[in-house]
């Protein structure tokens, strides 16, 4: 049992929430398979731990006070869970950016998979979640929606999001492409992801642009270009026992060289190891 379950949730990304705001751009938990195909039939999983992460962020205020190459660290609440009905789902993976989606599965087969899918992007950012953004009018977080594509061949898989803001918030378009594989190793499953996030010049000005209106001293007028994020990612599952499992990862998000520019924005790239211990349901 915990082996399929573990096959499900297999390159589940780990929780990178200070760049949540810019890089949520991690593969969802139906890209970290390691068995071809989609479990398409009705119920679902639940698992909960605990985990231990140090990280660095590029974006100023996430946490309050970062700056530039410090290290920062935390404690977090590891929640892994997916239920379907039907053709809709709902998968909540708290390590992973992409913390919740809400979908429909219409097309299934052994090696693809295509969801219309709706998720939140892009975290809020004001004076109330940071001091360090005081004078600076209110982003909004969002909402999109749209297509995630998911093809499995072997041990890699494949997978595309192609979404707009439903939102209202700034009318922008994500495009999003990622390449996983895994290899097994005695009781080890090793997991390694490479991807790219492009963000249409909505997005990258609502959220990082200065208007003249905001333009100080501390913040100078910027106008963000659209912009390119990468990122790569090295992971470990371990079953310690039927119930018990432990996982591991490095990851490094760069950032688009154009946007580092930003008053926002205090490094080019972002790092993170993170460990966790959950106990499957």
């Amino acid at each position: 049992m915990l082996d399929k379950r573990a096959c499900i949730r297999l390159l589940c990304g780990l929780l990178f929430a200070p760049l949540s705001g810019w890089a949520a751009a991690n593969p969802s938990g139906d890209a970290h398979k390691s068995a071809p195909g989609v479990d398409n039939r009705n119920g679902g999983y639940f698992e909960v731990g605990l985990g231990v992460e140090a990280y660095t962020s590029p974006i100023l205020g996430l946490p309050e006070g970062n700056k530039r190459g410090e290290t920062h660290t935390k404690a977090f609440l590891d929640i892994n869970a997916r239920y379907q009905y039907q053709c809709l789902f709902a998968e909540v993976f708290s390590q992973s950016l992409e913390q919740f989606t809400l979908g429909c599965n219409i097309y299934n087969s052994e090696h693809w998979s295509v969801d219309i899918v709706g998720l939140a992007q892009h975290d809020e950012m004001n004076e109330r979640t940071s001091e360090d953004y005081r004078g600076l009018k209110k982003r909004r977080y969002d909402f999109m929606s749209g297509a995630r594509l998911t093809a499995y061949a072997g041990n890699y898989i494949i997978q595309a999001h192609v979404l707009g803001d439903v939102s209202q918030t700034h009318y922008g378009e994500l495009y999003s492409l990622k390449l996983a594989r895994h290899w097994q190793y005695r009781n080890w499953t090793i997991h390694g992801i490479l991807g790219a996030t492009y963000r249409s010049q909505q997005i990258t000005h609502y959220y990082y642009s200065i208007s003249a209106s905001e333009a100080s001293e501390k913040f100078p007028l910027y106008q963000a270009p659209s912009s390119t994020a990468y990122f790569t990612e090295l992971g470990v599952t371990y079953p310690i026992n039927e119930r018990w499992v432990f996982r591991g990862l490095a990851r490094r998000v760069q950032m688009d060289s154009a946007l580092t520019q930003s008053p926002l924005v205090v490094d080019n790239h972002g790092d993170v190891i993170a460990t966790s211990i959950s106990y499957v349901f």
